[in-house]
């Protein structure tokens, strides 16, 4: 007989899973009776301009699709539809339906992704305003300061968000070598034999940060990329959305499209604020973790369980250093300390882009400094 010694840490590898901004049932619920995917793709397009998506005026196809997803026959939809238009129920009527089935639904997904995550708590800079006297020194900083830098790193706007949702849940575990395929999965199950998942949401805190589309479509152009007409934000918004097929996590970066330069601008940016974050507010990198919603032009900055994070440090930034952030994330030296070898191999390295790989949901692909700084870059305007 012979005895295998060993330590059970090198040979049970658990397995979990980590969600972002999982929907809870409480959540959709709400986002449903207002009007679903279609109200909350209105919401983004019209510049989130009301505090939430259930603010927003229903339009008569979204309550006409609406009841068609409920299961509602089209005769008795149409006719509920024409006593609520009767009644002067209905908004402006949405736009968004000129948008191709296959344009349309990574819209409504990303849409809904974004309404659930601002759906429990929301600090915009228009209510740190109006919390302060005009001439105490946060009434200065936020009336001064705040929009003139907002406005220099060629963004929309930027929020805090305090209550932001992740999951981690265990599922089973594997005996023997950690690779993917390499092992039996082994799942938890109960007495009856049903599958159990064991699982913790934690709140946290993130900042929401949208670029402005105007701004963007502009660059889009100067790349070379054709965009339908467009006059203002909304229209860019539905131009880039018509557009764009942004390449899904695990991608292999091809031949540049419309979809890959807007991912790259977004995640690029995402990674850049996140490095001068942990500069200027003194934050552990590793405990900063990155949500991108690139068809809407926007990205989530959440602070992870993992580093040395304290809770509070992204409120603090937003409420007291935003200024100081973001004039650093322009201004500041975007050179890399490998360059020119890394300029000549795509821009982004662990020297000036690259984040741990558990921050980064694209692995440090469509990363490229030349997006932001280059001569045709986003933020060459803006210095």
């Amino acid at each position: 007989m012979t005895t295998n010694v060993h330590r059970a840490s090198s040979v049970y590898t658990p397995r979990t899973v980590v969600i972002v901004n999982p929907p809870s049932p409480e959540k959709v619920r709400r986002l449903t009776a207002a009007g679903g995917p279609d109200r909350a793709l209105s919401w983004i397009l019209d510049g989130m301009t009301t505090d939430r998506v259930e603010d927003v005026a229903l339009s008569r196809d979204g309550l006409l699709r609406q009841l068609l997803d409920n299961g509602l026959p089209q005769d008795v939809a149409e006719k509920m539809v024409e006593q609520a238009e009767a009644s002067g129920a209905f908004g402006e009527e949405d736009v968004a339906t000129d948008l191709s089935p296959d344009r349309l639904e990574p819209a409504r997904a990303d849409a809904v992704t974004i309404a659930l995550a601002l759906s429990e708590s929301r600090l915009q800079h228009k209510d740190l305003v109006e919390g302060t006297e005009v001439w105490s020194d946060l009434g200065v900083l936020y009336r001064d300061k705040y929009p003139p830098v907002i406005g220099q790193a060629n963004l929309e706007a930027i929020e805090l968000i305090d209550s932001f949702p992740v999951l981690t849940a265990n599922y089973g575990y594997t005996r023997g070598p950690a690779a993917p395929g390499a092992s039996r999965l082994v799942p938890f199950r109960d007495r009856r034999g049903t599958y159990v998942v064991y699982g913790d949401v934690a709140k946290t805190e993130a900042l929401f940060v949208r670029l402005d589309p105007v701004k963007v479509a502009r660059w889009l152009e100067a790349q070379g990329f054709p965009l339908r007409t467009w006059s203002d934000s909304r229209s860019a918004r539905l131009a880039i959305l018509e557009a764009s097929e942004v390449p899904p996590p695990g991608a292999d970066p091809g031949p540049r499209t419309i979809g890959s330069a807007i991912l790259t601008l977004v995640h690029s940016y995402s990674h850049r604020l996140i490095r001068r974050a942990a500069v200027i507010a003194g934050i552990d990198r590793n405990a900063l973790s990155e949500l991108l919603v690139p068809l809407h032009l926007g990205f989530f900055v959440y602070a992870a369980a993992r580093g040395d994070f304290v809770l509070g440090g992204l409120q603090a930034v937003f409420e007291t250093e935003l200024d100081k952030l973001l004039s650093d994330l322009v201004t500041a030296d975007h050179r890399c300390a490998l360059d020119p070898g890394c300029k000549r191999a795509g821009g982004a390295c662990m020297a000036c882009l690259h984040l741990g790989e558990p921050s980064c949901r694209y692995f440090n692909a469509f990363l490229d400094r030349g997006t932001l700084s280059g001569v045709s870059g986003f933020l060459r305007a803006a210095t």
